[in-house]
C-alpha cells in the first residue's frame, strides 16, 4: 500500500464533521429554513426533497464526500457504490438510478448552487465535501426552468448548495479512522465578517485500502470561498474547488461468478504482474487518476425590492486517464486500455425576476454551456502484454472533435392565489452535439503515442467521421398545487427532460468493417439520431399528522427516441439507434418527522417499473422479447428508513435499506437476489473538549450482518444476453467500522 498521509488534526474515529449545532437529526428531509424545528416538506415543489445539514451530517457515511449517499433515503433513489464510503465508482459507470432510469451520455447528475459542472467519464464526482454543503436539493419530478440544464437531466438533478462563509470567525478540524486502513482528514477556517468581505478554506485528505484485492484510494480536495456584501443591492459569492483522485478499481465478476457469491466474494485482479503473453489480469493495469479545477460564481443585483438580476458562471477542467483491462474476452484478443482524458466545460445562467404581485412573479432567463468531449472516447491507446510489460498497440480510438454546446432562453411565471399555488416554465433549447473526425482506422504500434502528433499525421477516416448535429426542443414545465389548510396539499407537476446516449460513434469504431462491407458510412447513421426526452407527470399529496410529514405520489414518464441497438433493415446492420419508447410508472411513501422529544425518523417505500414498450429485431428474421422487461440494474422495490434516539449527548441512529431483485439483462433472464443492508451510527456531543465550542465522537458501522451482494450491475439498458454483450456485476462492501471525532472552534 503507499502511503496514507494524514494531517496533524485530531486522531480518532468515522467520518463526519458535526457543526455547533446539537446532535440530532432535525431537518432530515425538508424545511422551509434551517431555523424550524419540524420535519415536513415545505419549501419544494411536488416530488421534489431537500436534505439538510443535519441529515447530511449523520446519513453522510464516513467518507463525508458524496451527496448520494444522503439521497438514497429518498423513494426511488438507488445508489450502489462498489466500497462502503461512496467514492470509487466501478470505472465510469455512475451507479445511481432514481425511478428505475439511469443518466445517460457525458452528464452529470450533480449540480452545485444550480450549475451544471459535474460530467462522466472524468473527474471530479466527489468535488465537494459535505462539512462544505448547507442543503442537497433532489428534484425528480418536477424541474424549473433555471435547473432543467446540463448535458442531461433525464433522470432528475441533485443540486448542491454551498454552506457560504461565516459571518463570524469559525474553525473546524475533523479526523476519522476505520476499516481498511481507512483515514480521513478535514478541516475548514472561516475568517468571519472583514467588512464587506467573508472568507473561508478548506481541504480534506481520504485514503484507505480497497477491501478486497491489492490497490488503494487516495483523494484530496481543497476549495476556497469569498462572499461579497456592500449593500443591500448587491452580493456576490465565488468559490475555487480542487480535487484530486487516484485509486484502483474492482473486479466486476461475470454473471455466472455473481451466482456464487460464496465463492467468489473475494475475487478481484490479479497481484502478481503476469508473466504470460496476453494476460492482462493485474490489479495496476485497472484504476484512474484525475486533477479537477472548478470555479464558479453567484451575483446577485436587486435594484429594487421586487426585482433581481441573477448571473451564475462556471468553469471546470478536467485531466487524467482510466485504465481497463478486458480481463473476460478471448484471451487473444486481451488489451489493456488507456483512456486519456484532457477537457473543460464553461458556461452560464443569467435571469431577471419582477415580482408583480403575490399572484405573479415573472422570471426571464437564459443558459448556455459548452462542454468538451470525451463523451464519446476519443483519445483510448491499446496495449498488448508481452511478458509481464506492456507493449503499445495502436487507438482502440482516435478523434479530433468539437464542443457539444447547447444554449436556452427561457420563461417561467409564477406565484400564489388563495389556496392556489402554481408555476410555468418554459425553455427553447438548442443542442448542438459537436463534430468527430476519425483518425482510428490504420493506426498500429508504429502510430505516435503523442495525442496531437498522431492527429497530425494521421489520415481522416471519412467512413467514421461526421459532421456537428444540432436538436431544438421545446422543454415545458407545470406545478399546480392546491393548499386545502396549512396542513394538507393537493398537487399535480408536469417536466419534460431530455438525455443524449453517444455510444454510436465507439460502436460503428469497434464493427467498422462490417459497416464498411455493407456501404453504410457513420454520417448515415449519425443523420438518424434523435434527442432522448421524457414527459414526467407526478400526482401527489402532502400532510402533517401529528408533526410527521407524509406524501404519498403516483407518477408516470413517457419516455421518447431511448437509444437500443436494433436491426436496421434500411443499412442491413446492428447499431444503437434512438427508436425506443419506454415508459416508467409506480408509487412513492415517504414519511419524516418527530415521534417524540427525543425520537424521530426517516422513512421512504417505492415501487418502479421502466420498459421498452416494443420488441426489437436483432436480425432480418429474429425479434428480442423486451416489450415490457425491467431494464437491467433497475430494482422495482426499493425500502429504507433511520430512526434517530437522542438522549442527553448521545444521538444513536440504526438505519435499514431494502433492494429487491434485478436483472441484468433486457430479456430478464439473469437474476440478482434482493438484500438488506443494516448500518448504525452512534453519536456523542461534549463542550469545551480541548478547548472547542463543541466536539462530537462518532462511532460507525455499516453492512452489520456483513451480508454478501452484487452492489451494481454494469450494464446500459439496452443490453442484451443473446448478443455477446455482458453484463459484469460489482460486489458491495462487508462490514466495516468506523470512528471520528469532530472539534468546532
Amino acid at each position: 500500500m503507499k502511503p496514507v498521509y494524514t494531517y496533524p488534526l485530531v486522531a480518532v474515529m468515522a467520518a463526519s464533521a458535526l457543526w455547533a449545532d446539537p446532535v440530532n437529526i432535525e431537518h432530515i428531509v425538508v424545511s422551509d429554513s434551517a431555523l424550524d424545528d419540524t420535519l415536513y416538506q415545505g419549501d419544494t415543489n411536488g416530488s421534489d426533497q431537500r436534505f439538510e445539514k443535519k441529515s447530511i451530517t449523520t446519513l453522510g457515511t464516513q467518507a463525508n464526500m458524496n451527496p448520494f449517499t444522503i439521497i438514497q433515503y429518498s423513494p426511488s433513489v438507488n445508489y450502489t457504490p462498489a466500497d462502503t464510503s461512496g467514492s470509487n465508482e466501478p470505472s465510469y459507470h455512475d451507479p445511481i438510478r432514481i425511478r428505475g432510469k439511469s443518466q445517460s451520455g457525458p452528464g452529470g447528475v450533480y449540480m452545485i448552487n444550480g450549475m451544471p459542472i459535474s460530467s462522466n467519464p472524468g473527474g471530479g464526482k466527489q468535488m465537494l465535501d459535505m462539512e462544505n454543503v448547507a442543503s442537497i436539493d433532489l428534484l425528480k419530478g418536477y424541474l424549473s426552468p433555471e435547473k432543467n440544464i446540463g448535458f442531461s437531466s433525464l433522470i432528475g438533478k441533485v443540486d448542491m448548495n454551498v454552506n457560504a462563509p461565516r459571518r463570524q470567525t469559525n474553525a473546524m478540524l475533523s479526523q476519522a479512522f476505520g476499516s481498511d486502513s481507512f483515514t480521513r482528514s478535514f478541516a475548514r477556517f472561516d475568517s468571519g465578517e472583514m467588512g464587506d468581505v467573508r472568507l473561508f478554506g478548506s481541504f480534506s485528505h481520504l485514503g484507505y485500502d480497497k477491501y478486497k484485492g491489492d490497490g488503494e484510494l487516495e483523494r484530496f480536495n481543497a476549495m476556497a470561498g469569498i462572499a461579497y456584501t456592500p449593500s443591500e443591492m448587491f452580493s456576490a459569492e465565488a468559490y475555487v474547488i480542487y480535487n484530486k483522485d487516484d485509486h484502483h478499481n474492482y473486479y466486476a465478476l461475470s454473471y455466472t461468478e455473481a451466482q456464487d457469491l460464496e465463492s467468489y466474494w473475494n475475487k478481484d485482479f490479479a497481484s502478481a504482474r503476469p508473466t504470460a503473453d496476453n494476460d492482462v489480469d493485474y490489479y495496476d493495469w485497472n484504476k484512474q487518476n484525475f486533477d479537477t479545477t472548478t470555479a464558479l460564481a453567484t451575483l446577485q443585483f436587486r435594484p429594487s425590492a421586487d426585482d433581481t438580476v441573477t448571473i451564475k458562471p462556471y468553469y471546470k477542467t478536467d485531466k487524467g486517464e482510466y485504465w481497463n483491462s478486458s480481463v473476460n474476452a478471448n484471451p487473444a484478443k486481451n488489451r489493456v486500455i488507456q483512456w486519456r482524458i484532457d477537457h473543460d466545460l464553461y458556461g452560464g445562467v443569467a435571469d431577471y425576476t419582477h415580482r408583480f404581485s403575490k399572484a405573479l412573479k415573472t422570471t426571464l432567463g437564459y443558459w448556455y454551456h459548452k462542454q468538451q468531449p470525451p463523451g464519446p472516447p476519443t483519445d483510448r491507446l491499446k496495449y498488448k502484454s508481452v511478458g509481464g510489460d506492456l507493449v503499445f498497440d495502436g487507438y482502440a480510438s482516435l478523434a479530433d472533435t468539437g464542443y457539444h454546446t447547447l444554449q436556452a432562453p427561457f420563461a417561467e411565471l409564477s406565484g400564489s392565489l388563495g389556496g392556489f399555488d402554481y408555476n410555468l416554465g418554459l425553455q427553447y433549447q438548442s443542442f448542438e452535439i459537436g463534430s468527430l473526425k476519425s483518425y482510428t482506422f490504420g493506426t498500429d504500434a508504429n502510430t505516435s503515442q503523442n495525442y496531437d502528433t498522431a492527429i497530425a499525421q494521421g489520415t481522416l477516416d471519412p467512413w467514421a467521421s461526421v459532421k456537428a448535429k444540432t436538436f431544438h426542443t421545446w422543454i415545458p414545465s407545470l406545478y399546480a398545487g392546491y393548499r386545502f389548510d396549512e396542513l394538507n396539499t393537493l398537487y399535480v407537476s408536469y417536466a419534460r427532460t431530455y438525455g443524449f446516449d453517444v455510444n454510436l460513434f465507439p460502436t460503428y469504431i469497434k464493427n467498422r468493417a462490417n459497416f464498411v462491407a455493407k456501404n453504410v458510412t457513420l454520417q448515415q447513421l449519425w443523420n438518424k439520431l434523435e434527442l432522448e426526452t421524457s414527459d414526467n407527470i407526478d400526482l401527489g399529496y402532502k400532510t402533517m399528522v401529528g408533526g410527521v410529514a407524509l406524501n404519498p405520489v403516483l407518477f408516470v414518464s413517457f419516455v421518447k427516441n431511448k437509444q437500443a441497438n436494433v436491426y436496421d433493415p434500411e443499412y442491413g446492420v446492428n447499431y444503437p439507434a434512438n427508436v425506443g419508447d419506454a415508459m416508467g410508472y409506480g408509487a412513492e411513501f415517504s414519511a419524516s418527522g418527530p415521534v417524540s422529544e427525543s425520537l424521530e425518523f426517516i422513512a421512504g417505500l417505492s415501487y418502479n417499473k421502466y420498459a421498452f414498450t416494443q420488441d426489437f429485431k436483432s436480425s432480418p428474421t429474429t425479434t428480442i422479447d423486451t416489450e415490457g422487461k425491467q431494464v437491467p440494474d433497475a430494482p422495482e422495490v426499493l425500502a429504507k428508513a433511520a430512526l434517530s434516539y437522542s438522549v442527553g449527548g448521545w444521538m444513536i441512529t440504526p438505519s435499514v435499506r431494502y433492494t429487491s431483485k434485478r436483472y441484468g439483462d433486457l430479456q430478464n433472464s439473469q437474476t440478482v437476489d434482493a438484500y438488506t443492508l443494516f448500518d448504525l451510527d452512534v453519536a456523542y456531543r461534549i463542550n469545551g473538549f480541548l478547548g472547542s465550542k463543541s466536539a462530537v465522537f462518532r462511532l460507525s458501522g455499516t453492512n452489520l450482518t456483513d451480508e454478501k451482494y452484487v452492489a451494481t450491475i454494469i450494464s446500459a439498458d439496452n443490453v442484451l444476453a443473446t448478443t455477446g454483450t455482458s453484463s459484469t456485476y460489482q460486489t458491495g462492501a462487508p462490514l466495516s467500522v468506523f470512528g471520528s471525532l469532530s472539534l468546532s472552534f
